[in-house]
């Protein structure tokens, strides 16, 4: 007796769950990537103060606020606004320094000769007027911001007579010159950090340079950058 085959009932219905079964795989697989990324976004730290310096950034230009018939500005206090105070002085004044404002915060740049002689870490009084304006200004950028402070020099080692026995020394020494000038203005000790650099991170490379052109990369590469962030 030979074997019936199945109705042609069955076989549809056979066919069709057949056909279903890659919806349960792509549904496993989007499980599992669901919950890779679920773990991967639990291991990670939001930035939440670039956030705020992005949010600041876009609030810079927010409309103005209309008062009692009269056209008000908003008062800002953000890093734009900190960053453009900054410029100003400091075109005021003609320094030798540059402001960059960024989402992870603001970058002042002030040249060594602003602040120090050759070799030392030591301030120099006499530049104080020039310099005060700007120091107030960073001093007083809001509570919720960080100060780091970055000292770079050149790559000409130090002679046997310097007070430094190395430009990681004397970077350092610089950075916390920098911290001692704006505790004077009243920066708390928890708000700042320090960083020595030396002659690692150049702003200018000085291989294959020579004369006026080394002096003046080698110039440009001895500063000191106050970032806020």
């Amino acid at each position: 007796m030979s074997e019936q085959s199945p109705a042609p009932e069955l076989k549809k219905k056979l066919r069709v769950k057949s056909d279903g079964l890659w919806l349960m795989s792509f549904a496993d697989l989007s499980f599992v990537l669901m919950c890779f990324f679920a773990l991967m976004l639990s291991f990670s730290s939001m930035d939440k103060q670039r956030f705020e310096n992005v949010r600041d950034g876009m609030l810079a230009k927010s409309p103005v606020e209309v008062k009692n018939k009269k056209t008000v500005k908003k008062k800002k206090n953000n890093l734009k606004s900190l960053s453009e105070k900054l410029i100003k002085e400091i075109e005021k004044q003609k320094l030798a320094a540059t402001v960059t404002y960024k989402a992870d915060g603001v970058a002042v740049e002030l040249n060594d000769k602003l602040f120090f002689r050759s070799g030392s870490a030591n301030m120099q009084h006499q530049y104080r007027h020039l310099t005060a304006k700007v120091m107030k200004i960073i001093a007083n950028a809001p509570s919720r911001y960080h100060l780091v402070l970055e000292g770079h020099t050149d790559d000409l080692p130090l002679g046997k007579s310097a007070a430094y026995r190395s430009n990681w020394e004397l970077s350092s020494a610089r950075s916390v010159s920098m911290l001692n000038e704006l505790k004077r203005y009243g920066v708390p000790d928890n708000r700042m950090s320090v960083i020595a650099y030396a002659h690692t991170k150049p702003k200018v490379e000085v291989s294959g340079l020579r004369g006026k052109a080394l002096s003046s990369a080698r110039s440009k590469n001895r500063r000191v950058i106050i970032r806020i962030r």
